[in-house]
């Protein structure tokens, strides 16, 4: 069961060829045998997670099935709060304090009838795109990418069947292009922040991570709710309960679920994207047929391309003030680790005009993004530029196709303009490197259309693949 389906497991669960505790037994042994190596867990919810599960099965014994998360288990990145949990961050600043209450997404999934895990290792306070000490189960050399780095491994390697995790510069699809996933990164203030940690209150997004489209939709499903606790949260245009599994199943304007027919992708160009592993394009590439050949038609585009400069100097001084406000810059300076406390105290150096000329330069780039957008269904293009880098290239300058990057640029560059624009985005797994590293392809849409492209990634997972092979770390 560890490596099916969520829709799957949800049958099987139904018809009660399985319980919610055997279930949860069978995922608590799967992190038992095999995160020692892994480490995708900060904290596992043990004795929650099989008192949930029984009052779970007393539930359907009445006739009570709350949805098709009823008695999945799904881990809860580390930066969001579970009630009577501990919540550290990732970091020695939070390193005993336990969380009060459930954040909304978590409210969200326990009425769907999910059970929480565990809470997933990420960057101290996200502030990063890796996820250290997590490693990648494709290679255990290998990072998982972050900050959702051990949800999208914990998915991964089995040990659970869903993950929330959260994305400010493309911390949901970056570990989930790195371990053969899918991620969604959902419209900006679609999916409630309440209860999270902020990174940067306006890039800041939650979503959920999956081994497949069907399993980020039916995630989203249960989420996806307007939340008056959050300021940025917004509520989007009328629609039917769980419309993204919805269209998975029916398709949209009359087509069939499988049929791309009259879809036009928007394909961006070098000036967007160069430098490219070229293993990375050549998997692209041959992702970009398969659509083809489903009846899309591809529109090359020229995007505008956001420097790292811009991303910072808005990311920066948000997630200063935040700490600030929470007060550990003054009283736990000292319990940061050296990186992320010289970010922090950087982030208080750039000045009100920088930071609101940055957010100017933010709606101007998004205002362009929509106009684009506007000839087109989609943008599709890949992920990352690189697989995932070896644990000691983190944060080191590598070579792209002849071309000297840093690593961590290398890994936000092209996802951190979706969050910029706060578009929707997901990223699924279209292939391998010749190293048996994965390779994913980013489905870009328009505000609230969530739905639109994890029903074009489904329709790209029913013709591949690539998102039902398992790592070594697990059976075969």
């Amino acid at each position: 069961m560890l490596y099916t389906s969520i829709r799957e497991a949800a049958e099987e669960l139904h018809s009660g060829l399985i319980t919610p505790a055997e279930l949860v037994e069978e995922t608590l042994e799967q992190i038992d045998e095999i995160d020692e190596s892994i480490q995708a867990f900060i904290t596992v919810i043990r004795e929650q997670a099989f008192r949930d599960a029984e009052q779970l099965e007393r539930e359907q014994r009445t006739g009570l099935y709350r949805s098709q998360l009823h008695g999945i288990p799904i881990a809860i990145k580390d930066l969001i709060s579970v009630k009577d949990v501990r919540m550290t961050a990732g970091s020695k600043v939070l390193s005993d304090y336990i969380a009060p209450e459930d954040a909304m997404v978590v409210e969200q999934l326990r009425k769907a009838g999910a059970i929480i895990i565990g809470k997933t290792n990420t960057h101290e306070f996200a502030y990063g795109p890796y996820s250290a000490p997590t490693r990648n189960p494709w290679n255990l050399a290998h990072t998982t990418g972050g900050s959702s780095g051990g949800s999208a491994a914990a998915v991964a390697s089995g040990m659970c069947l869903g993950a929330i995790g959260t994305d400010t510069g493309g911390s949901i699809r970056i570990p989930s292009a790195c371990c053969g996933v899918t991620g969604l990164k959902p419209t900006y203030g679609r999916v409630s922040c309440y209860g999270v940690i902020p990174l940067s209150w306006s890039l800041d997004h939650v979503g959920p991570i999956g081994r497949s489209a069907e399993d980020c939709a039916i995630l989203f499903d249960a989420i996806v709710k307007y939340d008056p606790r959050d300021p940025n949260s917004v509520s989007g245009p009328p629609t039917s309960p769980n419309r993204s599994t919805a269209m998975l199943i029916g398709g949209t304007e009359g087509r069939g679920p499988l049929s791309l027919q009259g879809l036009k992708f928007g394909i961006p160009q070098n000036t967007f994207m160069a430098p490219l592993h070229p293993e990375v394009r050549a998997t692209w590439r041959a992702a970009l047929r398969v659509l083809e050949e489903e009846g899309a038609e591809l529109v090359d585009v020229e995007l505008p391309r956001p420097t790292m400069d811009l991303y910072r100097t808005i990311q920066r001084p948000e997630a200063s003030l935040a700490h600030a406000q929470k007060g550990w810059l003054r009283e736990r300076l000292d319990l940061y680790s050296d990186g992320v406390r010289a970010n922090l105290q950087q982030g208080q150096t750039i000045s009100a005009v920088d930071y609101l000329h940055a957010q100017q330069e933010k709606r101007t780039f998004s205002s362009s993004l929509r106009t684009i957008m506007q000839r087109v269904d989609a943008f599709v293009l890949p992920t990352l530029p690189i697989p995932a880098p070896l644990l000691e290239q983190t944060a080191h300058d590598i070579e792209i196709d002849g071309v000297v990057e840093n690593a961590t640029v290398a890994l936000l560059r092209m996802t951190m303009p979706f969050n910029l624009s706060g578009l929707p985005a997901v990223s699924c797994p279209c292939g391998f490197t010749s190293a048996g590293l994965p390779v994913g392809l980013q489905i870009v849409g328009k505000p609230f259309e969530e739905a639109t492209v994890l029903r074009i990634a489904h329709a790209y997972q029913q013709l591949t693949d690539w998102h039902r092979e398992i790592p070594s770390s697990g059976p075969r």
